[in-house]
């Protein structure tokens, strides 16, 4: 019998024993209802527990059950005066009760038996920093750190009463040395970013900080989708941060996937920040969530648009009122049309942009351009003009200006461009091409040749330096003789015609030329019929005539010209 009633003596202080650890739990979690109940259990087989009374006084406390915190943390101090976990506890509750007189007895006594602990000193600023008696706080901060130095508590509490008397270097400086003394609080790194960012204005270097401290927080709490979300809707709100808000939001739609504002914002990041390519997704499943948003609609429209999905572009822009269409979202579908090959609508809506806003030089491009793939050369050039009247230095409007006005038959105006792009690029060899060409249909010859000398000067000049740019340079260079052996035919100089297409071949690494050979072979054969050459001479001029004429055919069999006059040559006989 005695033997029985020992056990159950051991099993009823077990049970009560697991209470106590239970409320303990319970009280980690912050349920306190829970936790209230197995300690008032275990109370109930162990009255004079102080540590029971306390953890329950503790309890009430959390809750904000002021008033039953005060009867049980007194209880507990009835049963043990020392204990000192009851004593910083009920220093809070007198605070908050304003029962000072008490409080301040209470501290005389954690003093006298605790003189080196920071327990009591910790929790006296803490209470008046509940009150927000900043000064108070301070003091007894102070004194828990003369204590222990390396209490981060400490500089928790001092970082938040610096922060509330907007002394943020000092807060900022606290929570620094926090974090030194423990670099893997997920907590600290993130207070320490959020007090960084209390600066009226940030510089390169603290954005820097903050960053890695809320990457650094996330990445010792992953989970902590609260923090991740509260990192990206800081970084959100400066409506400066885009792609780090953008990286944030990635992490917290990844642990919440329904968050209709986590996703407008991580899209609105993402479009800001001018990523327009991960914005896409992120848009359609934002819109996806909510498809009245008008705004994230006009963002993927435009995305898509850079990203060349023109089509796409314009089935969501058609879903649109025309009318409240902007300017540039209205610029977007009638390029996109261009893209698409649709110039009617293409055309409609590029007029539509300049009703609304006619110096859009997009728009005028986009037309000039479409006029003038459909060779409407008249209509090309008075969206050209446009654009030169805006800008009288675009290369660009200069040259299909000239050109269109070349092939209307103006080739005075036409060359009167051509000047004016030669005047911007002297160097460019492409650029005096046009105007040999014009020179040599106005019998020109002394202004041609000085153009197509120059020519030729300018493309060695770029193919030594580049030769990436050789085959180009080499065309213009034999083009160039060409023409100075057109000028020297106009001349009668024949010999000189000849000797310039001689030049010119000395550039061609391939016989494939079929104009320079067939120029050459004509101005052979017409040189062969000079009455002062002997018939040797003559004889020998007209085989090497019937040999060019013979190399063209090679390279174009079905070139007329060269069979009609080599037949005429007599070449086969």
């Amino acid at each position: 019998m005695r033997v029985l009633f020992v056990l159950l003596l051991i099993t009823s202080l077990s049970f009560a024993q697991d209470d106590l650890s239970l409320g303990k739990a319970a009280l980690e979690k912050k349920s306190y209802d829970q936790a209230i109940q197995s300690f008032q259990k275990f109370i109930a087989a162990n009255s004079r527990n102080a540590e029971a009374h306390y953890y329950l006084g503790e309890t009430f406390r959390q809750k904000g059950d002021i008033q039953n915190a005060q009867i049980s943390l007194e209880r507990s101090l009835d049963f043990n005066d020392e204990f000192e976990p009851a004593i910083a506890s009920i220093l809070r509750v007198y605070g908050k009760l304003g029962l000072w007189d008490k409080a301040a007895k209470q501290y005389k006594m954690a003093q006298k038996y605790h003189k080196n602990s920071v327990i009591c000193p910790l929790a006296f600023g803490q209470t008046y920093l509940e009150l927000d008696s900043l000064d108070k706080a301070s003091i007894y901060f102070s004194q828990a750190k003369e204590i222990d130095s390396k209490n981060i508590e400490v500089y928790i509490g001092l970082s938040e009463v610096y922060a509330r008397q907007n002394i943020i270097v000092l807060a900022v400086e606290n929570l620094r040395t926090a974090v030194h003394l423990d670099s893997t609080s997920a907590f600290l790194h993130y207070k320490l970013a959020l007090s960084i960012l209390k600066n009226r204005s940030l510089n390169a270097t603290q954005i820097t900080e903050v960053m890695l401290h809320l990457q650094e927080s996330i990445r010792l709490d992953p989970t902590n989708d609260k923090v991740i979300y509260d990192a990206a809707y800081t970084m959100y709100r400066t409506k400066v941060y885009w792609r780090e808000a953008a990286e944030f939001f990635k992490k917290y739609t990844e642990l919440k996937k329904d968050n209709v504002d986590a996703w407008e914002m991580y899209a609105v990041s993402l479009y800001n920040a001018k990523i327009y390519l991960e914005a896409i997704p992120a848009l359609e499943q934002s819109i996806k969530l909510n498809s009245k948003n008008k705004e994230l609609k006009s963002m993927l429209g435009h995305s898509y648009y850079l990203a060349k999905e023109y089509q796409k572009s314009l089935d969501l822009y058609k879903t649109f009122i025309v009318d409240s269409l902007s300017a540039e979202e209205m610029y977007r579908m009638g390029y996109s049309y261009f893209q698409v090959k649709d110039t009617i609508n293409a055309i409609n809506f590029l007029e539509k942009t300049l009703n609304l806003d006619s110096s859009n030089s997009d728009a005028i491009g986009t037309l000039a351009a479409i006029f003038l793939n459909q060779k409407r050369y008249d209509k090309a050039v008075v969206q050209y003009e446009k654009l030169l009247v805006k800008d009288q230095k675009n290369i660009t409007a200069l040259y299909w200006t000239a050109y269109s006005y070349f092939v209307l038959d103006k080739i005075d105006t036409a060359k009167n461009y051509y000047k004016r792009i030669v005047a911007l690029r002297p160097n460019n060899p492409q650029y005096h091409q046009s105007l040999v060409q014009i020179y040599s249909l106005q019998d020109s010859v002394d202004k041609g040749r000085y153009h197509a000398t120059l020519m030729i000067g300018l493309a060695d000049s770029i193919m030594k330096a580049d030769p990436t740019k050789t085959v180009l340079q080499t065309q213009l260079i034999i083009g160039a003789y060409k023409s100075l052996a057109l000028f020297e035919y106009k001349d009668k100089n024949i010999p000189g015609a000849i000797e310039k297409l001689e030049k010119g071949l000395t550039y061609e690494k391939e016989k494939k030329d079929e104009g320079l050979h067939l120029f050459l072979a004509q101005m052979l054969a017409v040189q062969s019929g000079d009455l002062q050459l002997t018939s040797a001479e003559a004889k020998a001029i007209r085989a090497r005539s019937c040999a060019e004429y013979q190399l063209v055919l090679k390279i174009n069999p079905k070139n007329q010209s060269a069979k009609k006059e080599s037949t005429q040559m007599n070449c086969g006989k």
